[in-house]
């Protein structure tokens, strides 16, 4: 009787550790209004035992449309906005999907805008998040909840300060993606 006593006051002190490690990253991070910066990112693709890099830049006007602008190995530009989601393959238009004729198109989204814009609230709709803050930096890990999302991915780190300056991206066949932020600049 005692180790489940014990056990329980186990678990509920974790709780609270989680639930105020959340809220601390809740009051760090921070949204303005637009945002701009450069990214680098490595893929790595486990059944060719090899990676793909690229860089480029982004900006985003909070709730309304991000622009992922892919400079190298390829000109490519995705514009996300909560609705669409528009390719481009050096400046001509190349696809464009809308959440009212694909769903996907809403979730992804949703992930993308929560991502990059710290809307940890949305987040959590889709991810069991878990907290570290330390001294003005953060980590967040994210494990989807939804077994839909859990078939593309196992999980995503986030790391930043005031700022996300990282992102992990880990997937069920092994693949890795890792992005990483700079030249961060509010607009």
């Amino acid at each position: 009787m005692r180790k489940i006593f014990l056990g329980i006051i186990l678990s509920v002190l974790s709780i609270s550790v989680f639930a105020n490690n959340l809220d601390d990253l809740k009051a760090l991070t921070t949204t303005p209004e637009k945002l701009s910066g450069t990214f680098s990112q490595s893929k790595y693709l486990a059944q060719l035992e090899t990676s793909i890099n690229s860089s480029g830049s982004f900006n985003y006007i909070r709730d309304k449309k991000i622009v992922w602008h892919t400079l190298t190995p390829i000109n490519s530009t995705l514009e996300l906005t909560p609705k669409t989601m528009l390719s481009y393959q050096d400046g001509v238009q190349v696809n464009k999907l809308d959440s009212d004729t694909n769903p996907v198109v809403a979730v992804f989204s949703d992930i993308f805008f929560g991502v990059m814009t710290a809307q940890w609230q949305i987040l959590e709709a889709y991810f069991s998040v878990s907290a570290e803050v330390s001294d003005g930096q953060w980590k967040a890990t994210l494990v989807p909840v939804d077994e839909n999302i859990g078939g593309f991915i196992n999980k995503v780190t986030l790391e930043g300060d005031k700022y996300l300056q990282q992102i992990t991206l880990y997937e069920p066949e092994g693949n890795i993606t890792h992005i990483t932020f700079d030249k961060l600049q509010q607009k």
